[in-house]
């Protein structure tokens, strides 16, 4: 996975950073400022559990993989009124954080990487979405 432009700013930003969390989560309801009602009900480790999660498809370098597995967790979301833009935001919210800590190492083809990372997962959930809110 070195090769991978993704995964190597995760893995540096990791080394250098320390635990990001909650910076992410600062800019995700900055970026999404409903989600922070949404996730009222969340703690901690709740939230921790779920960048984990954010970070292992983040860090798959063939999001496709993952079609089944966003389709059940865009299903069970809805119950707690996560919107299918929330998805998208916190993607983003990940790749700022992971930008902001690199500053003057983050090229443009890590930009890209990180934008056809968000955009072919962001595309899944969207789709997943529309599937669910549609049968719903």
């Amino acid at each position: 996975m070195a090769d991978d432009l993704v995964y190597a700013a995760l893995e540096r930003v990791a080394e250098t950073a320390g635990d990001i969390n909650e910076r992410i989560y600062a800019r995700y309801f900055e970026l999404c400022p409903q989600s922070a009602d949404v996730m009222m009900h969340t703690d901690d480790g709740m939230r921790g559990r779920m960048l984990d999660e954010v970070y292992r498809l983040v860090l798959n370098p063939e999001p496709a993989d993952e079609e089944e597995y966003l389709a059940f967790e865009v299903d069970n979301h809805r119950a707690y009124g996560a919107e299918p833009h929330m998805y998208r935001n916190v993607l983003q919210a990940v790749r700022d954080v992971v930008r902001e800590e690199m500053s003057s190492d983050w090229t443009a083809d890590i930009e890209a990487a990180w934008q056809a990372r968000i955009d072919a997962l962001g595309g899944m959930i969207e789709a997943a979405a529309a599937r669910t809110y549609s049968a719903g």
